[in-house]
């Protein structure tokens, strides 16, 4: 029983209380029920849940928006949110890259408590395939929101694992993690996803790859010139060998460069592969129109949208009604298409 109520009939049944007429009790019970009916409305018209919109950009300066300085880059729906809402000053990063942060900023832990922090160089998801990811046991604030009647979708990049043990499990998805809706990259847009922008496997080609193929340039060169003197006897089946294994290194190079781009970069649709390979081609539009559909799907209903941009990590990208329209070549003409697609 509430509280008020209890009040009221412990005030009707108290000895000390005096007689009441049946009228004044009536009175008395009409105004209880009156009461207890504006408690039930009041309740029942509880102020709604606010949507939440998420936006996430890869590698963007802090001085780079207008509404923190910037007089050459147009940013003018960015800097509208900044005028209109909070614009913070200081700030700390759990990693400056992509998949640890993220991991962090997805549940708000240190990302080496969730196994998404790394010792190497990389400290990132680099191949589709690889096993390992943001564990199910993480709990996102997806999964809060999911759990309180919120519908949630993550348009964009993920880049916190996909697959366990096979490219059918989907254990790390984001799908798994919260999300009702997917639609993006479960990687991220590296150099190696666009033609013609270089490689984040410099270093990798050059230690697995030329500098292999040198040695054994080296090696078949002082053998053969050996041989020619007469001061050591070389079997030809040593020559043989030596030029098999790098034939076989240049094999192995060449199949990873036709067949990576097509194998690692790919937009998916939950669970569904979109597009393979990824086309960069007004790959904004086509992030931002899923994003805008989402919201009007969802107009009646609280909702959790998390637009992960892929700008401006590279490799850069914009369409071509953005392409060297700023001052700053491909990095700001992504910058200012990110700022429309916020505006949109």
């Amino acid at each position: 029983m509430q509280p008020h109520a209890r009040y009221i009939r412990d005030s009707l049944q108290s000895d000390n209380a005096p007689m009441l007429s049946k009228a004044a009790i009536a009175g008395k019970m009409r105004v209880l029920f009156l009461l207890l009916l504006f408690l039930c409305e009041t309740q029942s018209h509880a102020a709604p849940r606010p949507n939440i919109v998420l936006l996430m950009a890869d590698d963007l300066g802090i001085g780079d928006p207008g509404c923190y300085g910037n007089k050459t880059l147009r940013t003018p729906n960015i800097d509208r949110l900044a005028r209109e809402g909070a614009k913070l000053t200081q700030h700390l990063a759990a990693s400056p890259l992509c998949t640890p942060s993220r991991a962090s900023f997805l549940t708000g832990r240190y990302s080496v408590r969730s196994g998404m922090a790394s010792w190497n160089r990389f400290g990132v998801y680099i191949f589709t395939a690889s096993s390992g990811g943001l564990p199910s046991s993480e709990i996102t604030f997806a999964k809060l929101l999911k759990s309180q009647g919120y519908s949630t979708a993550l348009i964009g990049k993920w880049h916190l694992g996909l697959n366990c043990h096979n490219r059918t499990d989907f254990c790390h998805h984001p799908l798994r993690h919260g999300f009702d809706h997917f639609f993006g990259t479960p990687m991220t847009n590296l150099r190696d996803c666009k033609p013609g922008e270089g490689t984040v496997f410099a270093r990798a080609h050059r230690w697995l790859v030329f500098v292999p193929l040198q040695v054994i340039g080296v090696a078949v060169l002082t053998l053969g010139v050996l041989r020619c003197l007469g001061l050591l006897h070389v079997p030809p089946g040593v020559f043989i060998c030596l030029l098999l294994l790098a034939a076989l290194l240049l094999l192995l190079f060449l199949s990873f460069l036709h067949f990576f781009r097509p194998l690692n970069c790919f937009l998916m649709r939950n669970y569904d592969i979109a597009q393979q390979p990824m086309s960069f081609d007004n790959l904004t539009q086509r992030l931002t129109a899923e994003a805008t559909g989402f919201i009007r799907q969802n107009a009646e209903t609280p909702f959790l949208l998390f637009l992960s941009f892929l700008h401006v990590h590279t490799a850069h990208f914009s369409s071509r009604e953005f392409a060297k329209k700023s001052q700053h070549g491909p990095y700001g003409d992504g910058v200012e298409e990110m700022d429309w697609s916020v505006g949109t």
